[in-house]
């Protein structure tokens, strides 16, 4: 039947597996939507119903099948499973605390679903479907909290910094300008709020460990300060929330010394206080011993880092320094997850994307002609029919669409350097595991420079759509082009060190009119004309 067949072109582009798109599961999305043969899929409308009596009696009835009892566990597993895995339906909506194993067990078409049905067979069904699935699963919502600005204060050749950020930040400058001491300062917070303020915890971020008297500045002339600050400030909708970190070496002459964050013993202090207070005034028949140990119990068992999403931000703060080597699965060193800051994990992130984020991802084609699609080998086992030599341990596998079919299946190993790069940096703006704030470092790298401006500017769109806020450092005057500092979501900083060896940081901005000018920012930086070029020859 038409309706059936419909159903199942449904189910496809809701994005539901081919296995999935069968008739079983045609007729139990039918009947969750109580669509009769007749019906525009305009009039879908959400009904409970259970298993037997409701979504077996629809197909026999309505659509004339001979179903019997013993074909339920068909629907449960071919229906029923996979749609509440892929929030198609609801379970027990009327019941919640009912048993799943209950007699009276039912099922619900989601509202989405049903919002997004009527515009099936219209001009908005793809507007509508990317709308579903990015609706679909709640972690699918992009952040709000943007952080404003960062104060730095006394790393390495930071002496004092005060920088209001955008939404995607571009930081160009000589080597050796600071650039990189930038994004570490941001990291030693982040490895603070994350509980992680040790040299794994630190390198696993991207920070490169330098004894703690050099990562402290020493000037020329000046008296070296032994504590270094680093705050940022988030807006999140109405609200300002600020969150800092002042760092003193345990053993400033050691190389393997911890940092340590005194607002964070502060802030313990004022729990324990706090926690002590209340045991005394809840318990004021206790023993003095008694409130003792049940204070030692409570210590034992407390995080004392502030949790709230602002320190949870900045905890997954990382560098993302790709090495090629790493995306073909032949070096892994870094343990940060979901992702590696050298590329490490990126089989298995993209495996796990939901409908919302693949569909994100297959804008990859439009940056390589040949590539018709991903594909992942979870158990390994192509490496057996000689795919891979088997020295990698990635799963990510390409389709050359202008080969033979027998012949156009190669492994990450094999991989041009340039797909797996951009790869990586699409899955890193998409995925909702990745952090919300983040670096790259040499984002150029193994990149022609005409994608890097297309990169660029899709990775503006994306940052837009998932809620990422990036730090980008670059030498390649290329990825300037696909900016647009119009948009005051857009930045681009100038790094440079004063006549005293102090990084400085320069907001690049366009003057009003400066768009009728011949000149591209790449142009612009080349011919000198924004700095951020080496000095003396």
């Amino acid at each position: 039947m038409e309706k059936i067949k419909q159903a199942q072109e449904i189910l496809k582009d809701l994005g539901l597996p081919e296995s999935q798109q069968n008739k079983v599961s045609a007729l139990t999305f039918l009947a969750l939507c109580n669509i009769h043969p007749n019906d525009d899929w305009s009039k879908a409308k959400r009904q409970s119903l259970t298993l037997s009596k409701g979504i077996m009696d629809f197909a026999n009835d309505v659509y004339t099948q001979d179903y019997k009892q013993n074909t339920r566990e068909s629907f449960r597993k071919s229906a029923i499973n996979p749609f509440l895995n892929f929030q198609i339906i609801d379970l027990n909506p009327d019941n919640p605390n009912l048993s799943p194993q209950s007699s009276k067990t039912h099922y619900a078409i989601k509202e989405l679903v049903i919002d997004t049905l009527k515009f099936y067979n219209t001009n908005n069904w793809v507007t509508a479907l990317d709308n579903f699935k990015k609706l679909q699963f709640k972690e699918n919502i992009e952040e709000t909290a943007l952080i404003k600005r960062v104060v730095i204060s006394n790393y390495k050749s930071v002496e004092h910094l005060d920088i209001e950020l955008g939404r995607v930040n571009v930081f160009i400058g000589a080597n050796g300008s600071g650039k990189s001491n930038i994004l570490e300062a941001i990291a030693m917070i982040g490895a603070s709020k994350g509980n992680d303020l040790d040299i794994d915890g630190l390198m696993n971020r991207g920070v490169r460990i330098a004894n703690p008297r050099l990562t402290l500045s020493s000037f020329l002339g000046k008296q070296t300060n032994k504590e270094i600050k680093v705050s940022a400030l988030f807006e999140d909708k109405d609200n300002s929330i600020e969150v800092k970190s002042v760092f003193k070496s345990s053993n400033i002459d050691d190389l393997y010394s911890e940092w340590i964050d005194k607002e964070n013993i502060s802030k313990r202090n004022i729990s324990l206080a706090k926690i002590f207070t209340e045991i005394y005034n809840k318990n004021n028949d206790l023993s003095d011993k008694e409130i003792i140990d049940k204070f030692n119990s409570i210590v034992n068992q407390e995080k004392f880092q502030t949790e709230n999403k602002y320190s949870k931000i900045l905890s997954d703060f990382a560098i993302f320094n790709l090495s090629t080597q790493t995306l073909r699965g032949l070096n892994t060193s870094s343990r940060k997850i979901p992702l590696g800051i050298n590329g490490e994990g990126l089989d298995v992130l993209i495996s796990n994307f939901n409908n919302y984020e693949n569909s994100k991802l297959l804008k990859c084609k439009l940056f390589f002609n040949w590539l018709d699609k991903i594909v992942f080998d979870k158990q390994d086992e192509l490496k057996l029919s000689g795919y891979k030599l088997g020295k990698s341990n990635s799963t990510l596998y390409f389709h050359d669409k202008f080969m033979q079919k027998k012949n156009n299946l190669f492994s990450a190993e094999n991989a041009n350097e340039g797909i797996l790069h951009v790869i990586f940096y699409l899955s890193l703006f998409i995925s909702n595991k990745t952090p919300d704030f983040f670096a790259i470092d040499n984002v150029e790298t193994a990149l022609n420079p005409y994608l890097c401006r297309t990169l660029i500017k899709e990775l503006v769109t994306l940052s837009k759509e998932r809620g990422k806020q990036v730090l980008i450092t670059t030498h390649n005057p290329a990825i300037l082009d696909g900016l647009n500092l119009h948009d005051d979501s857009q930045r681009l900083f100038e790094v440079f060190r004063t006549d005293e060896g102090m990084t400085k940081v320069n907001r690049i901005k366009f003057k009003k009119g400066v768009e009728s000018k011949p000149y591209k920012l790449s142009q612009m930086w080349t011919e000198g004309l924004i700095g951020a070029i080496p000095q003396g020859f």
